[in-house]
């Protein structure tokens, strides 16, 4: 026995050695916009609330030892399901990071290490029990638990800063690069986080054979989810195919690809991203209005808003992905879909009391909580808000700042040299469009500032100190500001936020969405019980859209919350006179909403959402 802990300190002690001569990779393609990290001393507002609520409400309360460790502990043949233990780990990474809170950070340090006491000799990983030659690792669910195992802990090392993490991480990568290629059937297995995984394996070590395997590995469950093949060959031309058409998975595998690409820069591996862009934004497209996708976790164009639509693994890589495609071209107009999905699909998922989340988000009829903290979706969720605080600021290529999404926040950002600036934001957003950037250089310097004018709204004013107000437009790409900035100089932006009627499609047609800024509303039954009670499907009714006035306060669901009082017609009634209803539209995360398209009077001033056709 005390052999054998020399022989594992020995090994340690190698892979420590290894870590350190290794170091990161530097991309070939380096990103035009590079994010800020943002701590929760630098962060408040309605997404710092929201990130808060997840980690001290749900990740703090969730039970590790029976939903997490126990299955890697007890190897049931019987619970062959997908845990999501590692998903779990590389939230818990970043939250620890986020708030600096010993207590999170030590909840995340021990799961890690309870989880690594579950490891054979062999380095097999897993909640099934050991089968003859390995067969284990050829079962579903093994290897998902494995992959998102490894970017968790490779995480801990990015965001923690924890050596032994990253020891751990490459001993499970090998582990994965030797067994995988002995599965006789690969295509039978999901894969959603395989190459997601190696590829950061990579970008910490510099092995080649981490790329490699990301790179040159076929996987793909192609009976359920997507094609089996490389990484690097994957092209997608339909979403049609029920099979090969399972949106988290393809979304996933786009975003892999963008990763590969800054290592190896091939054109031909954006061409999947550049497709399903497309069919996702183009009018009758994938996309629903509250910035979300899938039915029944499968593309579609049907518009279907009930059911198991807008899965949260698709809300959550939807944001991921399109950062990434922002980070790469520079183009901050993409943060007009992260910010859509946010506010609407990705909020609504959680419980206003911080504690349930779900895994679909249904945009018409009941929604519902997953009864379980594992699987896939609860873990995606606290991945990608855990996220949210690296998609406010990021460093352009040319030395200057970006601002992409509006939260009240205070950074330092080191520009180069001893050059840097403290960028201090000041709103309510998303509940008015009204905000104050306080531009603080170290000194008087030149450098652009850009700024993303949402495309929902066309006209803009901002003003620079005591200068006249200027309109603005949302334009190409970004707004810039490059001047000679001084300590104290204010940027005030305000954004209008008119009621807008966008047109509804396919299942929709004839029928509007409400909304206002990025925010969609909805019909809930807390606010309309009387009024549901006589009219059981709400989006039969027909409002009145000029009776729609200034919106209220509503802190029923959020602070700095809104809702909005209109006059309506019954189902087929004549739209004559005076309309005899009142229904009250609240925001979309209303955890009652069951209707969030309608008929109206007038469908005149109705428009197109912004989100189609992106460019």
């Amino acid at each position: 026995m005390r052999r054998r802990s020399l022989a594992a300190l020995l090994c340690f002690l190698v892979l420590i050695a290894g870590v350190a001569l290794a170091g990161e990779v530097k991309p070939k393609v380096v990103d035009k916009l590079r994010p800020e990290r943002l701590t929760k001393a630098e962060l408040s507002g309605e997404i710092a609330r929201r990130i808060d609520d997840l980690i001290y409400k749900n990740f703090m309360a969730i039970d590790l030892e029976k939903g997490f460790l126990d299955p890697f502990r007890q190897r049931q043949p019987a619970d062959r399901r997908y845990i999501g233990i590692g998903k779990v780990i590389d939230a818990g990474s970043i939250f620890a990071a986020y708030t600096g809170d010993p207590k999170v950070a030590e909840r995340t340090e021990r799961l890690i290490e309870e989880l690594m006491k579950t490891r054979d000799p062999d380095g097999y990983l897993g909640h099934m029990p050991v089968e003859p030659e390995g067969r284990q690792n050829a079962r579903n669910w093994i290897l998902h638990d494995q992959e998102y195992a490894l970017l968790g802990l490779v995480d801990h090392w990015r965001y923690c800063g924890d050596a032994k993490s990253l020891a751990y991480a490459r001993e499970l990568g090998d582990y994965i690069c030797q067994t995988f290629p002995k599965n006789p059937e690969p295509d039978k297995i999901c894969t959603a986080g395989l190459a997601e995984s190696m590829l950061a394996l990579y970008s910490c070590t510099g092995e080649p054979r981490y790329l490699d395997f990301a790179a040159n590995q076929r996987h793909g469950f192609c009976h359920g989810e997507t094609e089996c093949t490389t990484l690097r060959d994957w092209q997608k031309t339909n979403l049609t195919n029920p099979v090969t058409s399972h949106v988290y998975v393809n979304v996933a595998r786009c975003f892999s690809q963008t990763i590969l690409y800054r290592h190896e820069p091939d054109k031909s591996l954006l061409q999947p991203s550049e497709f399903i862009l497309r069919e996702l934004a183009r009018p009758d497209g994938c996309l629903f209005v509250i910035g979300s996708a899938s039915d029944e976790e499968r593309f579609s164009y049907t518009q279907n808003g009930r059911g198991p639509v807008s899965e949260s693994c698709v809300t959550a890589y939807l944001i991921r992905w399109w950062d990434s495609l922002m980070r790469l071209e520079g183009d901050l107009r993409y943060g007009d879909m992260i910010e859509r999905a946010i506010y609407n699909a990705l909020f609504a998922a959680q419980d206003p009391a911080g504690r349930q989340l779900r895994y679909f988000t249904p945009f018409e009829g009941p929604r519902v909580y997953f009864p379980i903290d594992g699987f896939c979706c609860p873990g995606n969720y606290r991945r990608i808000v855990a996220e949210l605080p690296q998609m406010i600021y990021y460093r352009t290529d040319d030395g200057g700042v970006a601002v992409d999404l509006f939260a009240p926040s205070k950074k330092t950002i080191a520009l180069g040299g001893e050059r840097s600036v403290t960028i201090e934001q000041e709103t309510n957003y998303p509940t008015s469009g009204a905000v104050k950037l306080t531009v603080t250089p170290s000194a008087a310097m030149e450098f652009p500032l850009r700024l993303r004018i949402p495309r929902w709204c066309p006209k803009a004013t901002l003003a620079i100190n005591d200068e006249p107000a200027r309109e603005v437009s949302p334009g190409e790409k970004y707004l810039e500001l490059r001047r000679e900035w001084k300590p104290g100089d204010v940027v005030a932006m305000d954004m209008p936020m008119p009621w807008r009627l966008v047109r509804g499609h396919k299942t929709q047609d004839g029928l509007v969405a409400l909304l206002r800024g990025p925010v969609v509303y909805c019909i809930g039954t807390a606010a309309n019980a009387e009024l549901v009670a006589k009219y059981p499907e709400p989006g039969k009714l027909v409002i009145d859209p000029k009776s729609l006035g200034e919106p209220v306060a509503d802190a029923s669901i959020r602070p700095d919350g809104l809702k909005v009082v209109a006059k309506a017609w019954p189902p087929d009634a004549p739209t004559t006179g005076d309309a005899p209803l009142e229904v009250v539209l609240t925001e979309f995360i209303d955890p009652t909403g069951i209707a969030t398209y309608f008929g109206v009077s007038d469908a005149g001033g109705a428009v197109e959402d912004e989100l189609i056709e992106r460019k």
